[in-house]
């Protein structure tokens, strides 16, 4: 009887459906009039099933999403019907597949899936921006949050309609045919197009022949499109300098403003951020202006230059990639390297990212490769944030050995010209292979910088590597006794902040040991949502106070008393005064796009 209910449900829905139904290999149907209940009402017609097409497979991950999702959890129901609306037994064989008895006998399947961002499940959270939403005034797709397909159909072509109230604005990447139907031409494309509905505003403009479109959701009204595209119109522009010209005809921004705050998602011809609601202050502003800089590169890498492993992603066990330095590592390097070399930023500002970026690795291991991370990212994600910091320091001194090797005329942002012309959307290098073809088309001695920087953790050469340019760096630079510091480095582990090592000169070494878990300051647990607060509190206090910790050791609680001393200046750099012609020239190179 449940069954038959649900059926007679959507009846009305799918007699529309249908008659609008042509010759495709996959047809869905969602309708988001009503939203009362937190689920999508999906109705897909499939063609051409046969026994091989049997498995109904949900995603258990994304592409740039390096984490779990098993979508699976949140499907509610799931039915399958031949032609005359009979029911076909249907199986839910593992957390992310359903087993339909009688494959060739279907003519419509229909399922409900939970929103992900209200839902109760635990353990695998999904971040907001990659997961799926279904508010009074807004709704957000992530297709492999609500869509499907059958094994064997992975590469077909699928077509997508929506019902929506009226008044709403729809905001994607993907192209809309004349009967309504957005197009996709497999499903790994339509996990790569995110949808957000709702009360939007939107905003238009043109970089270099290319389309560039902004479409906004503010809970409050506080945020337009047109306002953000006043904020990125130099980043815009600045990743067209860098890249000679934008490498796709169409690109669409998706922004998400309410009462949470959590990040950005990239795709091939779009991008999704979900930000805390507020004015758009200074702050705000220019954080959202580097995340921009950011995604928005990622139309270089992955689009025109990935592996296999990523042309046609694995739904069902992900294969992840070694060169995850490449799509995260080098893309983080060009978002801030192009706004230097397009006036965006000075020397200082640059250098104080690179700061920036080698004070945050040192938190996580020294010892894991940016190779190994890339294939074991899904397990270690407590290590996963330092492809972002390592990854970028690589790519930066990479490009600087690719300059001294050419003398000036070639950097890493010349070489990815030629690999984007080389490969582009449509061809893959070989996941094995990328390394021995990078140095073919460079030079030998980039086969050693591969080896020791990447495939191996070698410590990084920041200060051998700067002073090609002249520039000098500092790993340590005596103390400041106006700041209050512990002396000690902290990684992370299972979500805790683990004690790595403390400096020679440390107040607390002997008294904070290597291994130790930081689990409480003042009787209050450290965790990782108020773990900033508390050390904002700590620095509050002067040199030479005491306050009182709990550590984990070998699985006891040891109760420390913990001192603060002055605070030791780390990694400065400065321009040599001394610089030598060579080294002057190799910079002023590495200053502007050549």
């Amino acid at each position: 009887m449940k069954t038959r209910r649900t059926f007679f449900l959507f009846l009305p829905i799918l007699i529309l459906f249908l008659a609008a139904a042509g010759a495709a290999q996959q047809r869905f149907y969602i309708d988001l009039k009503d939203r009362s209940d937190d689920l999508f009402k999906v109705i897909l017609k499939p063609e051409k099933l046969s026994a091989e097409n049997k498995i109904y497979q949900f995603a258990s991950t994304a592409p740039g999403t390096y984490e779990r999702m098993d979508i699976g959890r949140f499907v509610k129901s799931f039915f399958a019907y031949n032609k005359e609306g009979d029911e076909i037994p249907v199986e839910n064989i593992s957390v992310n597949q359903w087993s339909v008895s009688s494959p060739e006998k279907v003519d419509k399947i229909v399922y409900t899936i939970e929103d992900t961002w209200d839902s109760k499940l635990k353990g695998n959270p999904i971040y907001l921006m990659c997961g799926s939403n279904i508010e009074d005034d807004n709704v957000l797709i992530n297709g492999q949050c609500v869509f499907g397909y059958f094994h064997g159909m992975q590469s077909e072509p699928i077509k997508v309609k929506i019902d929506y109230p009226n008044n709403w604005l729809l905001g994607t990447a993907l192209q809309k045919d004349n009967d309504g139907y957005y197009d996709a031409e497999d499903y790994d494309q339509l996990v790569d197009s995110p949808i957000l509905l709702g009360n939007l505003t939107e905003a238009s403009t043109n970089v270099g022949g290319s389309e560039i479109d902004i479409y906004t959701y503010s809970k409050k009204g506080l945020i337009k499109s047109a306002d953000l595209l006043s904020s990125i119109d130099d980043i815009l522009k600045a990743e067209s300098d860098f890249m000679e010209g934008l490498p796709v005809k169409h690109y669409t921004f998706l922004f998400h403003f309410e009462n949470v705050s959590n990040g950005a998602w990239e795709h091939s011809y779009s991008s999704e951020y979900v930000y805390k609601e507020d004015s758009l202050t200074a702050k705000l502003k220019e954080d959202i202006r580097s995340t921009v800089a950011h995604e928005f590169f990622h139309i270089v890498t992955p689009l025109n230059i990935h592996s296999e492993l990523v042309a046609k992603f694995n739904f069902v066990k992900p294969v992840m990639s070694q060169h995850l330095w490449l799509y995260e590592g080098v893309t983080e390097w060009a978002a801030h390297i192009l706004q230097l070399r397009d006036g965006l930023y000075t020397l200082d500002d640059y250098l104080n990212v690179i700061k920036q970026k080698i004070t945050v690795s040192g938190f996580f291991s020294d010892t894991v490769s940016l190779a190994y991370l890339g294939v074991h990212c899904t397990e270690m994600q407590d290590q996963y944030a330092n492809i972002y910091m390592k990854g970028a320091l690589v790519a930066g001194l990479l490009d600087i050995r690719l300059l001294e090797l050419s003398h000036g005329t070639m950097g890493l942002r010349e070489v990815i010209h030629e690999l984007s012309k080389k490969y582009g959307p449509d061809s893959s290098f070989g996941e094995k292979t990328f390394f021995n073809d990078f140095t073919q088309m460079t030079y030998p001695e980039i086969a050693e910088f591969f080896d020791k920087y990447i495939e191996h953790a070698d410590p990084l050469p920041i200060k051998e590597y700067y002073a090609k340019l002249g520039i000098i760096y500092h790993s340590t630079a005596g103390f400041d006794s106006t700041k209050p510091a512990l002396g000690i480095q902290f990684g992370l582990k299972d979500k805790k902040l683990i004690v790595r090592r403390a400096a020679e000169e440390s107040v607390n070494k002997g008294v904070l040991l290597p291994g130790d878990i930081l689990d409480k300051v003042n009787g209050n647990e450290i965790t990782m949502a108020n773990a900033d607060d508390v050390f904002k509190e700590i620095k509050k206090m002067k040199v030479g106070e005491e306050f009182k910790a709990t550590v984990i050791r070998n699985g006891e609680e040891k109760e420390l008393t913990l001192k603060l001393g002055p605070t030791q200046i780390k990694n400065t750099f400065e321009v040599d005064p001394n610089a030598t012609p060579e080294e002057l020239k190799l910079r002023e190179a590495w200053m502007k796009n050549l």
